[in-house]
């Protein structure tokens, strides 16, 4: 099947909300015109209200009859979260689905959250799972989630990870907060079966995820990422996959090594089923 023919297949989403966050760019941003191609309506979640205005425009210029609205949220913030959150409840309940795909590879240097968490750690695992956790202690109705995961779940953890602990290098920071993460949706798909939950891998592709680093860095990786991978249009794939699929389902790209492609639906692997990690 070629990419545009799974688009022009994908069923109509008119009369569904779908909650994003991270639609501001990237993978985010392509997941959002996909849902606006198919009549969804979208809330965006976003750290950045004038680059989400901006976005926003943007949109409604590809989708003139686009239904969107843009609420502020910072993942780097438990206060943010619940603000957002409360928003949710009260305005916005009957949600057909939340998306987090919101993330970030390397956050400033040395930084931290507001709550004392690394960057890249508090964004990628503990904000979500706050996210989640927090929403869904408020909803009186099941609801779905799909979660944005990363190829770099499946490796190796030593020992359980010290998850305040700043000194750990940028791309140690970044798997820890996957690999939790994933355990954390393997843990709720089958744990919590009021909600469901669908876990989803994007592949490798040219994003704004690199945007910490130096320009060179920037620059040099960009180019080589849209060369030799898939692009963010074609990544979101998974995400938008992970909408109409049930609880329990892992999608990933069915290409070589899971790094880019169409999606696919697959067994999670065994030997990275790590439920133990996350505590309660």
């Amino acid at each position: 099947m070629t990419y545009k023919r799974f688009l022009k297949e994908y069923e109509d989403l008119s009369g569904k909300l779908i909650i994003v966050t991270g639609g501001t760019s990237g993978i985010g941003c392509e997941l959002i015109k996909h849902l606006l191609s198919k009549n969804a309506s979208v809330l965006m979640l976003s750290r950045n209200l004038k680059k989400a205005d901006k976005c926003v425009k943007m949109y409604k210029g590809l989708y003139p009859n686009a239904k969107i609205d843009v609420l502020e949220y910072d993942q780097a913030s438990f206060e943010s979260i619940r603000k957002a959150c409360d928003v949710i409840i009260d305005k916005y309940s009957d949600f057909y689905t939340l998306v987090a795909n919101a993330g970030t590879l390397v956050g400033p240097k040395g930084g931290y959250t507001v709550d004392g968490y690394p960057t890249t750690i508090g964004v990628n695992y503990v904000g979500v799972r706050y996210l989640l956790d927090y929403l869904t202690s408020k909803l009186d109705k099941p609801h779905k989630f799909v979660i944005q995961g990363s190829i770099v779940g499946g490796l190796k953890l030593k020992k359980n990870a010290d998850l305040k602990n700043g000194k750990y290098g940028v791309f140690t920071q970044y798997n820890i907060s996957k690999i939790y993460l994933e355990a954390y949706v393997n843990k709720l798909q089958h744990n919590n079966p009021k909600h469901e939950y669908i876990l989803t891998e994007p592949g490798i592709s040219s994003t704004h995820i690199t945007r910490h680093f130096n320009v060179a860095i920037r620059a040099s990786g960009k180019v080589f990422l849209s060369i030799f991978f898939h692009s963010p249009k074609k990544a979101s794939l998974t995400l938008l996959d992970g909408i109409r699929s049930p609880n329990g389902e892992y999608i990933v790209p069915r290409g070589l090594l899971t790094m880019s492609g169409l999606p696919k639906h697959k067994k999670f692997p065994h030997h990275r089923v790590r439920e133990q990690i996350v505590k309660d």
